[in-house]
This record gives structure tokens, C-alpha cells and sequence, in this order.
């Protein structure tokens, strides 16, 4: 099975993309996890593009979601929503079917209490938008990540560990019932 992983964030320390290489690590052998990480390459959507203007870090994007047979995105909360950067690329992807049905796993890690909720809803909205099909009960969010990883952005918190093996169960069990 291989999922294609993409962090909303492109700080290198990101807490959200060290989540997404705990989740590489912590898949069963017959998941292969790929972490995107060119978001910082995607240029500013320009609405109405012909398809010879698409630059080739959305073409790139594009084929790997096609390719996925799941996708989990992990977004930060910058000023109560989606990243600036991630927002983009999904907005490079909004007229095309690449996310159309395909299951679409949301986490969101923050260092405040709230686990980053708020970017978490509004990234199940812009998905929403897209016809994706949001694994809702697979959802994960990670509040207080300073104490949940530590300072090589290891995962050391047991009960994040646990949950992302049930987000993991959810996401198979939507890729095999969309099959």
C-alpha cells in the first residue's frame, strides 16, 4: 500500500513533518509511507492556468497523489488556519481530480493546547471542496508537542505512538473499502 505523506509546514524543525517520519516508522511492513517535501518549490497559484503553465513541482505533486493509494497531510495553525504554503498547493490542485475519493488522512500537531485545531477544520473544508474522501475517524491532533517529542524531534510520547497506529487502521480500512 503506499501513501503519500505531505507536511503543511516548511520549517526544518517542524514538528508536523517529524510526525509524518514517526508514522513512516511506526507503518506496518506492507505500508510504504513517502514524505512530500517540496512545498517551499510550489510558486503562487495563478487561477486560469492552461496546463503548459503548471510548474513541474505541481506536476510532480500531482502524479505522486495519483500514484498514492492514500494520502495523509499534517498541517500546522498559523493564525487560526491552514499555512500559507500548503494552502497554495492545494489551491494548484482544487480544479483537477487527483484528490477526487481519494483518502485523505488530516493531523495537525501544535505546541499549544489545542493540537491545531482550527488548521485542522479548515483543511477538512478546502478537502471537502476537493470531493476528497476525509478520513474523519482517523484524525489525529497532537497538542502540547514539546513534550510529546524531543529535542532531535523523536516521538517519546507512548500514547501519540498508539494513536497513530489507529489513524493508520483508518486510513487502510478506507483505502480497501474505496478499492
Amino acid at each position: 500500500m503506499e501513501i503519500l505523506a505531505i507536511s503543511g509546514s516548511v520549517d526544518t524543525g517542524s514538528y508536523n513533518t517529524a510526525l509524518l517520519h514517526t508514522v513512516a516508522r511506526l507503518a506496518p511492513e506492507h505500508i510504504k509511507l513517502s514524505v512530500f517535501d517540496l512545498l517551499q518549490n510550489i510558486p503562487a497559484f495563478v487561477p486560469g492556468s492552461d496546463e503548459e503553465a503548471i510548474p513541474g513541482a505541481v506536476h510532480l505533486l500531482m502524479a505522486k497523489i495519483k500514484a498514492a493509494d492514500g494520502v495523509i497531510i499534517s498541517t500546522p495553525e498559523y493564525a487560526h488556519g491552514i499555512p500559507g504554503a500548503l494552502k497554495n498547493a492545494l489551491d494548484w490542485l482544487v480544479a483537477t481530480d487527483v484528490m477526487v475519493l481519494k483518502p485523505v488522512l488530516v493531523t495537525s500537531v501544535s505546541t499549544s493546547g489545542l493540537g491545531g485545531i482550527r488548521a485542522h477544520n479548515a483543511l477538512i473544508l478546502v478537502l471537502s471542496a476537493m470531493n476528497a474522501n476525509v478520513v474523519v475517524d482517523g484524525s489525529l491532533n497532537v497538542p502540547y508537542a514539546k513534550i510529546k517529542f524531543d529535542e532531535a524531534l523523536n516521538l517519546s510520547d507512548m500514547i501519540t505512538a498508539k494513536a497513530i497506529g489507529v489513524s493508520l487502521l483508518a486510513l487502510e480500512r478506507a483505502i480497501n473499502t474505496a478499492v
